[in-house]
């Protein structure tokens, strides 16, 4: 048989109370939790929340049939330390990879930004200082101006007259202009 100190090591820092229930003939543990803690009762050990703060919960755990032993009860609260403490880790790994990963594309941002505000200021700057050297030396070809490119010339529309007599010929449209 283990002495009480080492059976409830497990649980210290958690336990608040151990009570007999003498109408059922168990104990009872109360418990404090954190709370954002999270917990369930089984068909075994029930749970119940006796009291709750901002910082935390006090949690009744009991036995909910006979047979069930304190040992029983102090395992059941080990399985939530460990089950809690597994989820409190998890989310720190988590938000520290999320950090870890919010940091790398900030710098990837800054990085950006700073070429783009580079290719900015001195794209310009050498190229119009290129550009004079070269007008300098004479060595930019000179663009010939293209010239306008004539309007296509609209078809004429065929003259219509009103008369009923036989339309003219092109030889006697011309005939008669001189």
């Amino acid at each position: 048989m283990k002495t009480i100190e080492l059976a409830l090591h497990p649980i210290d820092g958690y336990l608040m109370s151990i009570t007999r229930d003498p109408e059922h003939g168990w104990y009872v543990l109360e418990i404090g939790l954190p709370i954002t803690w999270v917990y369930d009762e089984n068909t075994k050990i029930g749970c119940e929340v006796t009291e709750e703060y901002e910082q935390g919960k006090f949690i009744k755990i009991f036995p909910k049939k006979t047979g069930i032993v304190i040992d029983d009860l102090v395992a059941f609260v080990e399985i939530i330390i460990v089950t809690n403490e597994k989820i409190a880790a998890k989310e720190k790994e988590f938000t520290d990879s999320l950090e870890e990963k919010k940091t790398e594309l900030e710098n990837w941002a800054k990085g950006f930004y700073k070429e783009m505000d580079e290719l900015k200021e001195n794209s310009f700057k050498t190229l119009n200082k290129n550009f004079a050297k070269n007008l300098n030396k004479g060595d930019v070809p000179e663009k010939p101006i293209p010239e306008k490119p004539k309007a296509p010339r609209k078809p004429r529309a065929p003259r219509t007259t009103n008369s009923t007599e036989p339309a003219k010929t092109v030889t006697e449209e011309t005939e008669n202009l001189d």
